[in-house]
């Protein structure tokens, strides 16, 4: 059997896992910081979320084009810095303007990223185990899924500051550019363990707040 389980393969798994924690830790907190920042109506709200999805979905169409033009990894790392940057825009976003344009940019980073993401993972992975591999990588989005709306929620409630709510965001993002894949199991190893350490620190830190 092809090897599956490989640094690289791990490191994708963990880029993929970060960021969509980082996107849907603020999925349920964001209305809530329109609201009380930009004192937002809900039908504003509704617009300035879905300014994102849009930004998204039009992009989509090109990402594929983009990514088999140009050189794969580094366009999926660009796009990667951008959505991350995008976390600490929405902390200097002074009006409600320039806070759509940044919830466009992250829109379009977003749409780049994960395209990118699913042709960089498919690249690594032995054409003989793709299912498999695009199982493992499909379940790190529905883990985040799983724990990153509650733990925002479990932020706001207990009064945690919206501009730390968004530095968990960009924290969760940034751990991708501290790690690199190499040819050591160690690697992988140590990864899964800083990931274990970030996501029980979390949730000590949640659990602190709360009482």
């Amino acid at each position: 059997k092809d090897r599956l389980i490989t640094p690289s393969y791990c490191f994708i798994l963990a880029a993929n896992f970060l960021l969509y924690f980082g996107f849907w830790l603020l999925i349920p907190v964001l209305p809530f910081y329109l609201s009380e920042f930009f004192k937002a109506g809900n039908s504003t709200i509704g617009i300035v979320l879905s300014c994102y999805t849009v930004a998204a979905l039009c992009i989509r169409p090109f990402s594929g084009y983009l990514l088999d033009t140009f050189a794969r990894k580094p366009l999926y790392l660009f796009a990667y810095f951008i959505f991350m940057m995008m976390f600490g825009g929405y902390l200097i976003a002074g009006s409600l303007t320039l806070f759509i344009i940044f919830r466009i940019i992250h829109g379009v980073s977003f749409g780049m990223v994960t395209v990118g993401g699913n042709t960089v993972v498919i690249d690594i992975m032995p054409s003989s185990r793709r299912g498999e591999g695009l199982g493992y990588y499909g379940l790190t989005n529905n883990t985040a899924m799983s724990i990153g709306p509650m733990f925002g929620l479990f932020l706001h409630d207990a009064g945690v500051s919206f501009a730390t709510i968004f530095c968990y965001a960009f924290g969760s993002c940034i751990l991708v550019f501290y790690v690199k894949p190499d040819k050591n199991i160690k690697f992988t190893l140590m990864l899964s363990a800083g990931l274990l350490v970030w996501l029980s620190a979390l949730f000590s830190v949640g659990a602190m707040l709360l009482h």
